[in-house]
């Protein structure tokens, strides 16, 4: 077999046909881990400036690049190396030039070189790797790059989020001219097998996050997230479709900033329906005016308050309090003690399962249930909108479509991003520091104002007014 060929993937020979032949634009490969999307597509292009006898320019991107090694510039130099190219091109520091040609590989980091790239001209192929954190403000810059009249984008990914902006904008919807194509390590005849030993273990140990990882399976549209986006979308006049008239306290659920990044976040849920939510810019020392907000709002739209009371929403109930002495008002306030224990530890996690594991063994703490309680009935709601099946007007969870696409499209995106970790053998949601570490995502400030709008009910059940004020003011 041709050395050229043996070190390309048989899989994507027609993938990479219709790119260069046909009249693509943009070419979408995305998938799972080791699939080998990255060294193909290094192959390909090495192989496309080798033997196109005219001056090409092909423009490396990443979302960041500290250093030169931290590009896509690693596994060009050994493309060119095992296909036996050294002497065709001139490895420099920073570039990769064909020596006949004068075609080049030039390589930026998106975060600190925006600017500098959307003053870059003449560039034949656009290669975005990792392009899942591409954002639509990013892309709006980096795209007109490529004016020239064959010129290709080719972005490379591993999904992250069913919300995410490439997801849906070149896979969900795809645009005119763009030929997209998923490929797995399933089709990856490279891999070793202590790779694919690797790959089987995580497969046995942890199912959904297998899923995620080697299927590229997005998160928010696997077994693995807690909420699913097709859930939410059905959601939306839930109500009104169903033909039922919702009753229920009206609740302004309140997550406090906690930190000099963190927002404000308030949900309005009133007789039953989520009418708003809104998040806002604060800081640790504007506590006291969040309160005062939160309490004007819920005052005028005869609300409680149902707020989170880890790190400074401690001291919330004490300023609602303060508010109703000065105003002669009684806003009630009931804390939502996410970190406390689990409500009704001795029933089934599944109220329509009596076989379901007992709360107290399912879940690790308060918000925990509290978030697979909204879940289930963002679950069961779908499955009324859609199915036909039956369901309890107390079971259905409905957002009103007054709120605005963008709005919706916000808060259902900071929902389906949290996924289930195991702890103690329990269910926990994952912590918000390690989607900021792990992830770069923001804290889901508006999910939380949700959750905790939705589950007073919980927090009434397991304690009286005078005793939270007791332990949160």
């Amino acid at each position: 077999m041709n050395v050229h060929v043996a070190l390309t993937n048989p899989a994507l020979y027609d993938f990479w046909e219709q790119v260069f032949l046909g009249q693509a634009d943009t070419a979408v490969l995305h998938g799972g881990r080791s699939s080998s999307k990255t060294r193909d597509t290094a192959c390909q292009l090495v192989r496309l400036v080798d033997h196109i006898p005219v001056r090409m320019r092909v423009m490396c991107v990443r979302r960041y690049q500290n250093r030169i090694q931290e590009s896509v510039y690693t596994e060009l130099k050994w493309a060119i190396s095992h296909l036996g190219l050294n002497d065709a091109f001139d490895i420099q520091k920073t570039t990769i030039i064909h020596r006949a040609t004068g075609s080049e590989f030039i390589f930026y980091g998106i975060e600190r070189n925006i600017d500098e790239i959307k003053g870059t001209s003449d560039i034949d192929i656009l290669w975005v790797e990792e392009a899942e954190k591409l954002t639509e403000e990013q892309w709006v810059i980096i795209g007109p790059t490529i004016r020239k009249e064959d010129s290709l984008a080719i972005l490379l990914f591993n999904p992250k989020f069913v919300t995410d902006y490439v997801w849906r904008n070149f896979v969900v919807n795809v645009p005119p001219n763009t030929v997209v194509r998923r490929i797995n390590y399933t089709e990856n005849p490279f891999l070793s097998q202590k790779a694919l030993r690797d790959i089987a273990l995580m497969q046995e140990r942890d199912p959904e996050m297998f899923e995620h990882v080697y299927l590229g399976v997005p998160l928010g549209d696997s077994e693995l997230s807690i909420f699913k986006r097709r859930w939410l979308d059905a959601c939306v006049d839930a109500h009104k479709v169903l033909g039922l008239n919702l009753v229920g306290r009206n609740v302004i659920g309140f997550d406090p900033a906690d930190d000099g990044e963190d927002r404000c976040a308030t949900a309005d849920k009133i007789a039953g329906v989520f009418e708003d939510a809104e998040d806002w810019a604060s800081g640790k020392d504007e506590l006291v005016q969040n309160a005062r907000r939160v309490w004007a709002k819920a005052k005028h739209r005869n609300a409680l308050v149902s707020y989170d009371t880890i790190g400074v929403g401690a001291f919330v109930g004490g300023y609602i309090d303060e508010q109703n002495e000065l105003n002669g008002a009684e806003v009630q306030h009931f804390a939502f003690h996410a970190g406390g224990g689990v409500m009704d530890g001795d029933k089934p996690s599944d109220p329509q399962n009596s076989n379901s594991p007992l709360n107290k063994d399912e879940y690790l703490n308060l918000k925990a249930q509290a978030w697979a309680n909204t879940a289930r009935k963002a679950m069961l709601t779908f499955n009324a909108v859609t199915r036909g099946q039956s369901i309890k007007p107390e079971d259905v969870l409905s957002f009103s479509s007054e709120m605005g696409e963008a709005k919706l499209d916000a808060l259902f995106t900071e929902l389906c991003v949290p996924w289930w970790l195991a702890s103690e053998g329990k269910k926990r949601v994952v912590p918000k520091l390690k989607l900021k570490k792990d992830l770069g995502v923001k804290s889901h400030n508006l999910a939380d104002a949700v959750i905790a709008a939705d589950n007073v009910n919980m927090v009434h059940a397991a304690y009286t007014l005078d005793q939270m004020r007791k332990a949160f003011t």
